[in-house]
């Protein structure tokens, strides 16, 4: 989700693509600077009139190309502490991502944030996540790759060994689709975030996913349960449309009287 051309998001996406390929596997790069993207501008026609979107741009072939993938690797340089805003527009697009939730569920993705190598990069992997989770991918790796200026990533030799260890990963059916178990752990097991919202002294929640741990000296321990029933399972969120996202329509009429 880089605009700038030749930058290190661009030399990352052509590394992997040729190490997929040396893997006899295909693949393709989307670049969004490709595709016009507008901001949403809440008209709800999508959700209450169930009618196609009406902004004039690139929404809906960017998504076909995206829900054709096997597999996904999502990369974006860190702007300001978080993602930029074109994959922002992107996101903020998800009333319309129902559609493609079921096409694209438990499919796997890794996520990569470019970053400069001091400590500005807070929020760009959980909202990258978040994105992912959010169309129904699986994240089976999520990690920075430091590098300010053009072509610094591909100086980080333990980052690479790491993107390595990605690809081997998503290209394998085995490693890709390991089912979610009780773990003790310093980050989410569903988003990878290390952001936690502390409930009391012993419990934290992790605010992309809402997985609940118990916090101790080893670290945090994820329940299976707790991990297994996350914001982003296929059932949460057909609830999330039906109970919440549906009824506010009737929830304003209801509420309108007393507004006006």
């Amino acid at each position: 989700s880089s605009f700038r051309r030749k930058g290190n998001s661009e030399l990352l996406s052509k590394l992997i693509l040729k190490k997929i390929e040396n893997n006899k596997k295909s693949g393709e790069i989307i670049n969004l600077r490709d595709y016009k993207l507008l901001q949403c501008d809440g008209c709800m026609r999508c959700v209450f009139k169930n009618e196609r979107c009406p902004l004039p741009d690139d929404f809906y072939s960017l998504m076909e190309k995206i829900v054709k993938a096997d597999a996904f690797f999502l990369i974006a340089p860190t702007y300001v502490t978080t993602i930029p805003g074109s994959l922002k527009l992107l996101m903020d697009r998800y009333l319309l991502m129902p559609s493609y939730f079921e096409k694209l569920y438990s499919k796997p993705a890794v996520s990569i944030g470019v970053a400069s190598p001091i400590d500005w990069f807070s929020f760009q992997l959980p909202l990258m996540n978040m994105f992912l989770l959010g169309l129904g991918f699986k994240i089976i790796d999520s990690f920075l790759i430091l590098g300010a200026g053009p072509g610094e990533v591909l100086l980080e030799k333990d980052s690479l060994s790491r993107l390595d260890y990605a690809i081997k990963k998503i290209l394998s059916p085995s490693l890709s689709q390991e089912e979610y178990e009780e773990k003790i752990s310093t980050h989410c097991p569903i988003c990878f975030s290390m952001l936690f919202e502390r409930i009391d002294q012993e419990r934290i929640r992790c605010p992309v996913c809402h997985t609940q741990a118990k916090w101790t000296e080893e670290g945090f321990i994820f329940s299976k349960e707790s991990v297994k029933n996350h914001r982003w399972t296929k059932e949460n969120i057909e609830e999330h449309f039906k109970s919440w996202i549906l009824r506010t329509k009737e929830l304003f009429r209801k509420n309108l009287p007393e507004i006006i």
